[in-house]
């Protein structure tokens, strides 16, 4: 005999695992719908026991119309008793105790019918517009029987009332609910959301699988899936630095045999061939200066360097460094320093401070233009100390903004061999700005020309 086996109720109605998301919003849907039938019913039952009666100025009337029949009975007059009784809005009649009528009125047969359903004054009605009879019992004895109007029947009224508790309680369940939900589900993507900031600022020790609830399996996979793509990027930088460091520590040494060899070899050329030497040694002399940017700029990116934060004056870095650049200006450049706060003191390394101003200031005078005007100054920006190198010379276009601090990133202007860039001098500006817990911005001017600003904390 075969036997076929569905697992877990071929997996709960194809909605998946228990503790997923498409069984848990199911769950959560349900309950909703049921809450929503149960608490419409509540309030239909509610609503026919507070209005399904005789309104109270109804009854007011049809108690005077009983103490009307009274009088006429005691006086006698049966023939005056029939006409108030076709005159009157509602259809009644005067019964005796054998329900025959006293007037000797014909009564409709359907009213007839109707007798034997009779009803007292204070009777709650059915939710549904009918013509129930009331009676009302007199002092005589009789009892004044009156048809209720349909008009005046408060049922008529129901089908908007219950389509207003409708859509009330469902608004009301929908928005507890919504609000529930978008919270246990808003929570772990809050977190995963928190994590990704962490991670693309460099912190790739950031896990999530332990803060995110694994009571939803796809909330808990997600988190694992995460952590391990960090796991993943995290060694990939780490061989890529890795393998930059590698490289410029091994280029040092040939670098090193290469110039020895350029000195000897420059004893033994004759002059007229002294000028490929020339070249070579600037050749030999580039690289060298790439190599230390690379390994300068890894060491700050790897928090590796030792910094020593001490209260610096500015005034004083700034001009001699200002001394030591006027050198390398153009025959048409100029480099003014506006040094009028000159007591401020800065936090920050003496050695990052030359390095990311001499930088910004090389920078300048490379891609400002033969004839710019170069600037430096230093002055208090909100309770940091700003130094702003600025110049007159094109900018910078505004997509390249956030570009200009990443290692290795030149401009299309720029990409000439003329010019000696290698596309690290922002990167390590912006480096030891950071580990300085310094920041630094640059934005176009107004009236032209780029500006760079360092903010370093106060001392």
């Amino acid at each position: 005999m075969i036997s076929i086996r569905f697992p877990k109720v071929c997996t709960l109605f194809f909605l998946g695992d228990r503790d997923g998301l498409a069984f848990r919003l199911f769950s959560y849907f349900a309950v909703i719908l049921t809450l929503i039938l149960v608490l419409q019913n509540i309030a239909e039952v509610a609503l026919v026991k507070a209005l399904l009666h005789v309104p109270e100025k109804i009854q007011t009337e049809m108690l005077a119309l009983a103490e009307q029949a009274e009088v006429m009975i005691e006086e006698g007059d049966m023939d005056e008793l029939a006409d108030w009784e076709r005159g009157q809005h509602y259809y009644l009649f005067v019964l005796n105790k054998e329900q025959r009528t006293v007037s000797g009125r014909d009564m409709h047969p359907h009213f007839e019918f109707k007798l034997n359903f009779i009803r007292k004054l204070d009777t709650t009605f059915e939710n549904r517009v009918n013509q129930p009879v009331i009676s009302i019992p007199l002092r005589t004895g009789h009892e004044l029987v009156i048809q209720f109007p349909h008009e005046y029947h408060p049922a008529r009224y129901f089908p908007y009332y219950f389509t207003l508790i409708q859509i009330a309680i469902a608004i009301l369940i929908l928005s507890v609910f919504s609000l529930l939900l978008a919270r246990y589900l808003q929570q772990p993507l809050n977190k995963l959301q928190s994590a990704s900031n962490r991670l693309a600022e460099g912190d790739f020790n950031v896990r999530v699988s332990h803060e995110v609830d694994d009571s939803v399996t796809e909330f808990g996979q997600l988190a694992k899936s995460f952590d391990y793509m960090t796991q993943r990027i995290h060694g990939l930088a780490q061989k890529q630095k890795q393998l930059i460091r590698d490289v410029s520590h091994e280029l040092k040494t040939p670098l090193a045999r290469h110039n020895l060899a350029l000195h000897l070899l420059r004893r033994k050329l004759p002059e007229e061939n002294q000028h490929l030497l020339d070249r070579l040694e600037r050749e030999s002399d580039e690289m060298n200066d790439l190599v230390t940017e690379i390994l300068d700029y890894s060491q700050l990116e790897n928090a590796s360097y030792s910094v020593c934060l001490v209260p610096i004056q500015l005034e004083t870095v700034c001009h001699h460094l200002v001394l030591e650049m006027r050198d390398n200006l153009r025959p048409k450049q100029r480099l003014e320093c506006d040094l009028e706060c000159s007591t401020l003191m800065a936090m920050a390394d003496n050695r990052l401070l030359l390095r990311a101003i001499k930088n910004l200031l090389g920078n300048a005078i490379k891609y400002a233009g033969e004839q710019a005007v170069i600037a430096l100054s230093v002055n208090n920006a909100n309770g940091w100390v700003q130094l702003v190198v600025e110049d007159n010379g094109p900018g910078i276009p505004e997509q390249h903004f956030k570009q200009i601090f990443d290692p290795f990133t030149r401009l299309e202007a720029a990409r000439d061999k003329q010019s000696g860039g290698y596309g690290l001098g922002l990167a390590i500006v912006k480096e030891a700005m950071t580990v300085m817990k310094g920041h630094v911005r640059a934005e176009n001017r107004p009236e032209g020309g780029l500006r760079i600003s360092l903010l370093f904390r106060a001392s």
